[in-house]
C-alpha cells in the first residue's frame, strides 16, 4: 500500500491560459490551466494525468496542484496532455471545466484498472474503451449513473482516442456500441409551451405598462381566465394559487378593514392580535401603499420590472432558439440595429462548441420586432442612465431603493431558473412542470420540422448541425405524436381485423407462404390507409407480406406457427443489432402488428386463442421454428447478425 508521505507537489509548475494552450511545451506534465475566477479559481492541474498515481489535497483552498508520485511518471502520457490541450481551442471556460472532469473521471479508472500504458498501443486503447464502456453499462444498471451522464463521458474519451489517433480511431471506437443518451424529459407539450408563452407575455407586457407609467398599487395582471393582483410587497402578489395575506383584501384591490383581517384570522384557525396591533399592522401596509404610488423608482417597482424583463427573456429565447450561453452574448449594439434596420432580423451571438462560429438568430419583423421594441423601452428604464453592453444583464433584486447593487454579465440559466421559481404559485400554477430552454429549443424545431422545413433550414436556425438537430431536438410534441400514433394505431387494427376476417373465407387459388397464405402471388399491393411503412411489400422477402393486401393467416396451427416463428426471429435481430436505431425503425412496428393480427384472431373463439397461446410457448419457450424461419436464424448467425 502506498504510504501518503511518498506524494508530493511538483515544483516550478507553469501556469498556462486558455490562450496559450496551442503553444508548445517541453514539459507538459509541469502545466496547470487557469480559467476565469467565475468558473474556476484554482488552476486545474491537467498536467498532474502523467502520473498514474496521484493523490488529493487535504484542503480544498489548497492551490499548489495535485499531489502525485514522482517515480509514477508515464512519458507516454505527455501526448495525451498536449492533445487534450489542442482541443480546447475555442472552447468557452465552461466547456472546458466539463471537458477537464469528464476526462479525469476516465484517467481515474485507468489508474485504478491498472492501465499503465494506455495511451501507447492501439490495442490498449480499444481494450481500455471497451472495458470502460462495460463500466458505464455497469453504473447505469445499478443506478449509479443516468444513461445521458454515461453518453456525455464516453462521448470524451472518444473525442480524445479520435485525437490520439487520427487514422484508426473509428477502427478503435468501433470495439463498443455507444451509450444511447435517453434523456428522462419527454417531448414538450404544445399545451405546455403556449402556456408559458401567454403568461410570458402577460407579465411583461402588463407589468412594463404599469411601470413606464407609473400606474398606482394594487396592480392587476391578467393571464387568461384569471388575474393575479398586485401589492407593493415581497408577499404582495396573490392569485387563485395562494391565499391573499391578511392585511390585502384582493377581491376589492384595497388593504383590509379591521373586521376582514380578524375575519380571515377566523377563517384560517389563526391567532387574532389585540385591536391595537391590528391596526398598526394594517396602518403599516397602508403606508407601504403609499409609500410605493409615491415613488417612481419604489424598489418594488424595481424588483417588477426585473420579473418582466425576465419574462421578454423567455419570449425572445422562444423566439430564437438560442442556447443560454449563445443568449447571454446579444448586445444592445445589435439589437438597436435590428429596430432600425429594414433588412437586419438576426441577434449574433459566438457558438463555442462549434469551433468560435458567430451565428445569426432571426426574430423576424411581425411579432419578434414589436417585442424588441418594447423591452427596449422597459430597458431603458431599468439602467436610468446606465450603459451595458448586453442586450439582458442581471441586476439586484433590491429591496431597498438605496440598494446600489451594479448591473452584471446574465447568468441565463440561473435567471430562467430564478423566474420559474418566483412564479410558481403566483402567476402560474405550481402543478405545471418547469419549462427548461432545452425544451424551448427543441418546441421551436418540432414546429419548424412539421410545416415542412428541410432539416437543413431546421438545423441553421437553431445553429447546429442536422445530425445534432436529428438525434436531440427531433422528438415531436405529445399532442402530435398522440395524433399520428392515433391514426397508427386505427390502421393497424384495420388490418388485423382485414386478416381476420380473410382467413374465414373458403380456401380457393391461395398459396402458401413462409409468413402465411397469398391469394395474390407476385402481385403485391401495400395496405390502404397505413401510409408511408418501413418495410415495403416484396414477395421474395416474406417481411412485407403483412403489408400486403393479398396476405392471408389462417387460425390454424400452421399459419400461427409461421407467423410466430417470424416475430421470433425479428425480435432476435432486434435485441442484438449493432445498428439498434435502425432495426427499430424496420422490426418495431412489424412485431406490433403480429401482435394485433394474433390477438385479432384469438377473438374468434376460446379454442383459437388456446392455439395462440399453445403456439407462443412452442416458439418462444422451446425454440421450434418452422423449418424456414430455422434456416433464415442459422444464416443471420454465422453472419453475426444474432448470437
Amino acid at each position: 500500500m502506498i504510504k501518503q508521505e511518498r506524494f508530493e507537489h511538483r515544483a516550478n509548475t507553469q501556469i498556462i491560459t486558455l490562450r496559450e494552450v496551442a503553444q508548445e511545451f517541453a514539459e507538459p506534465e509541469r502545466l496547470r490551466l487557469q480559467l476565469s475566477a467565475k468558473v474556476m479559481k484554482k488552476p486545474l492541474d491537467i498536467g498532474s494525468w502523467a502520473y498514474c498515481i496521484r493523490g488529493k489535497n487535504e484542503s480544498a483552498s489548497d492551490d499548489r496542484g495535485t499531489p502525485v508520485v514522482l517515480d509514477s511518471f508515464v512519458e507516454s502520457r505527455r501526448e495525451l496532455i498536449v492533445k487534450v490541450l489542442e482541443s480546447l481551442v475555442g472552447l468557452r471556460d465552461e466547456s472546458v471545466l466539463g471537458r477537464f472532469k469528464c476526462l479525469e473521471q476516465f484517467i481515474d479508472w485507468l489508474d485504478r484498472k491498472d492501465y499503465k500504458e494506455i495511451f501507447a498501443s492501439e490495442v490498449a486503447a480499444q481494450r481500455a474503451y471497451r472495458a470502460y464502456t462495460a463500466h458505464l453499462n455497469e453504473r447505469i444498471a445499478q443506478k449509479k449513473l443516468k444513461p445521458i451522464s454515461s453518453n456525455m463521458l464516453q462521448g470524451e474519451v472518444a473525442t480524445l482516442i479520435a485525437l490520439l489517433y487520427p487514422e484508426n480511431g473509428h477502427h478503435i471506437l468501433a470495439g463498443a456500441l455507444r451509450i444511447r443518451g435517453e434523456r428522462e424529459s419527454a417531448a414538450v407539450s404544445e399545451a405546455h409551451v403556449e402556456l408559458y408563452r401567454d403568461l410570458c407575455l402577460a407579465i411583461a407586457q402588463q407589468l412594463s405598462d404599469l411601470i413606464l407609467n407609473n400606474k398606482t398599487y394594487p396592480w392587476v395582471v391578467t393571464i387568461r381566465d384569471y388575474e393575479v393582483v398586485v401589492f407593493p410587497s415581497t408577499w404582495g402578489a396573490v392569485g387563485p394559487f395562494k391565499e391573499s395575506p391578511l392585511s390585502y383584501n384582493a377581491a376589492e384591490r384595497r388593504i383590509a378593514t379591521l373586521e376582514e383581517y380578524w375575519s380571515a384570522c377566523d377563517r384560517r384557525g389563526r391567532k387574532k392580535y389585540c385591536k391595537s396591533k391590528t391596526n398598526r399592522t394594517l396602518n403599516d401596509s397602508q403606508d407601504r401603499l403609499q409609500a410605493a404610488n409615491g415613488d417612481a423608482r419604489h424598489w418594488h417597482r424595481l424588483n417588477m420590472a426585473s420579473l418582466a424583463a425576465k419574462a421578454y427573456a423567455c419570449l425572445f429565447l422562444m423566439i430564437t432558439g438560442a442556447t443560454p450561453t449563445e443568449f447571454a452574448q446579444f448586445s444592445y449594439a445589435d439589437a438597436l440595429e435590428v429596430e432600425k434596420s429594414p433588412i437586419k432580423k438576426e441577434l449574433s451571438a459566438v457558438k463555442f462548441r462549434a469551433g468560435g462560429r458567430l451565428n445569426g438568430y432571426n426574430i423576424g419583423r411581425g411579432n419578434g420586432l414589436d417585442l424588441l421594441k418594447e423591452y427596449l423601452k422597459l430597458r431603458e428604464w431599468i439602467l436610468n442612465g446606465v450603459t451595458h453592453e448586453r442586450l439582458f444583464f442581471s441586476m439586484p433584486e433590491a429591496k431597498s431603493k438605496n440598494v446600489g447593487n451594479p448591473f452584471g454579465e446574465l447568468d441565463v440559466s440561473g435567471m430562467f431558473n430564478n423566474f420559474q421559481r418566483s412564479i410558481s404559485g403566483t402567476f402560474l400554477d405550481p402543478k405545471v412542470p418547469r419549462l427548461p430552454p432545452r425544451l424551448m429549443r427543441r418546441f421551436k424545431s418540432a414546429g419548424l420540422h412539421t410545416a415542412g422545413q428541410s432539416p437543413s433550414a431546421v438545423a441553421a436556425s437553431l445553429g447546429h448541425t442536422e445530425a445534432v438537430n436529428q438525434q436531440s431536438y427531433a422528438q415531436a410534441s405529445s399532442e402530435q405524436m398522440e395524433s399520428e400514433f392515433g391514426q397508427f394505431w386505427q390502421a393497424v387494427r384495420h388490418a388485423a381485423q382485414v386478416v381476420r376476417e380473410r382467413s374465414e373465407k373458403a380456401v380457393g387459388g391461395e398459396i402458401a407462404t413462409p409468413a402465411g397464405h397469398c391469394d395474390g402471388f407476385n402481385q403485391p399491393i401495400p395496405v390502404r390507409d397505413l401510409g408511408a411503412v418501413a418495410i415495403e411489400p416484396n414477395c421474395r422477402t416474406q417481411y412485407g407480406c403483412l403489408y400486403c393486401e393479398h396476405y392471408i393467416c389462417h387460425s390454424d396451427e400452421q399459419d400461427l406457427h409461421k407467423l410466430l416463428s417470424l416475430q421470433y426471429v425479428i425480435n432476435a435481430v432486434r435485441k442484438v443489432t449493432p445498428d439498434a436505431a435502425h432495426a427499430e425503425a424496420l422490426y418495431k412496428e412489424l412485431s406490433i402488428r403480429i401482435e394485433f393480427i394474433l390477438d385479432a384472431l384469438a377473438e374468434r373463439s376460446d379454442a383459437v386463442k388456446q392455439l395462440v397461446e399453445t403456439v407462443r410457448a412452442k416458439v418462444f419457450e422451446y425454440g421450434e421454428l418452422t423449418a424456414f424461419w430455422e434456416a433464415r436464424l442459422n444464416r443471420y448467425e454465422q453472419m453475426g447478425v444474432v448470437f
